[in-house]
């Protein structure tokens, strides 16, 4: 059972319209740092009939993670976990380009030098994985 079960896994080719799935599992995780920040700075604003603003913003989050659940779980039934957990790494990206357009913060000869390293590592994890060949 468990051999026609990792054959099953092993048979399914995936197709651009599944990178999607990763792709956007990605941008579900990185909106909801961005959202956790913006939450954490609006402390005290209030919104609707006095409800405060971050707690909308964390109901947002919490609907946002469950989708990326969702997102990240289809992709996994067309990508091994080596080869799409390496791509996670790319929030990293995503939130330091978010926390300068929306939050004026700085970015750091550091900050490129780690994603440079993030990039490279990503790189040598799935340069010989089943999408790249």
């Amino acid at each position: 059972m468990h051999k026609l079960i990792v054959s099953n896994i092993r048979t399914r080719i995936p197709s651009t319209n599944h990178l999607y799935l990763l792709i956007f599992s990605i941008f579900i995780q990185a909106f909801g740092a961005v959202c956790t920040k913006y939450a954490a700075e609006s402390t005290g604003t209030t919104l609707f009939f006095g409800i405060r603003i971050e707690f909308i913003i964390y109901f947002l989050i919490l609907g946002g993670m469950g989708l990326q659940v969702i997102f990240w779980q289809k992709s996994l039934k067309y990508y091994s976990l080596s080869f799409a957990y390496p791509f996670r790494s790319l929030v990293s990206f995503i939130v330091l380009i978010s926390a300068y357009i929306f939050f004026r913060e700085s970015i750091t000869f550091f900050n490129i030098v780690g994603l440079t390293i993030i990039s490279l590592g990503i790189y040598f994890l799935v340069r010989d994985k089943e999408f790249l060949k």
